[in-house]
C-alpha cells in the first residue's frame, strides 16, 4: 500500500508524532520535520496524537493510480481522424 502524509503549516515542530511513531517515520531537526513515508505503517497514530491537526495519512489504491492518457481515452473515442 502507497501512503502519502501530509504535514501541514499549522505543525508547530512539537515532537509528538516522532515520539510516539512505531515506525519512525517522523524526525524533528534543525528547525524542521523530516518524513519518511516510505516507513508508514498506516496506523494513523500521528493523525490522531497531533494536537493542531497538522498530519492527514491517506493511503492511495494503486489500482486507482492511472494515467491521464488512460483516463482520457473514453472521451477521445471517435475524434481520431
Amino acid at each position: 500500500m502507497k501512503v502519502v502524509i501530509r504535514v501541514g503549516p499549522s505543525c508547530n515542530l512539537c515532537g509528538l508524532c516522532e515520539e510516539h511513531c512505531p515506525a519512525g517515520v517522523f524526525e524533528v531537526s534543525g528547525g524542521a520535520l523530516r518524513v519518511r513515508q516510505e516507513l508508514c505503517i498506516y496506523c494513523k497514530g500521528c493523525e490522531a496524537l497531533c494536537p493542531v491537526k497538522a498530519i492527514e495519512v491517506v493511503a492511495l489504491d494503486e489500482g486507482l493510480e492511472i494515467s491521464r492518457a488512460t483516463a482520457l481515452r473514453p472521451a477521445l473515442r471517435g475524434r481520431e481522424r
